[in-house]
């Protein structure tokens, strides 16, 4: 999306060059690119808490190591971090780095705990799901 912003700027003529030949985005470009990535964010957030409701209540419903007291915890927690992301991310909290720094942490040990049922396509796809949501808020997590 930055890519999309720097060309409508160039257009524009709204960028300014540095010294060192790069090129830099004025302030309202980007102010809509961080806009922009906080919705991907919240979106692949919104995706990835779905997906591990899906699986919580397939496990749930699997029995077995599936139903591992310890795994089900870390998709209810998935779940609620990507909620609460999603949450701050929608009204656009200052604090929204801080609750994707968590849920990038939460996702991660999610999509460890799903990976490890290899020949299972459900936990495949919910620790692929984790995966994108932990990467998607990490970046999130480092804007300022």
């Amino acid at each position: 999306m930055k890519k999309i912003i720097v060309v409508v700027a160039l257009l524009m003529g709204c960028c300014v060059c540095t010294t060192s030949n790069k090129i830099s985005l004025p302030a309202f470009a980007e102010k809509a690119s961080e806009t922009m990535s906080m919705e991907s964010c919240e979106e692949v957030c919104k995706k990835c808490q779905k997906v591990c409701e899906d699986t919580l209540a397939y496990c749930e419903k699997k029995g077995g190591k599936h139903a591992d007291a310890k795994h089900l915890d870390l998709l209810k927690d998935c779940i609620t971090a990507c909620k609460t992301s999603a949450d701050f991310l929608s009204r656009k909290s200052d604090n929204h780095t801080k609750s994707c720094a968590f849920c990038a942490e939460i996702c991660k040990l999610c999509a460890l705990s799903c990976e490890s049922f290899e020949d299972d396509k459900q936990m495949k796809e919910c620790g692929a799901e984790c995966r994108r949501c932990e990467s998607s808020c990490a970046k999130m997590a480092e804007m300022k």
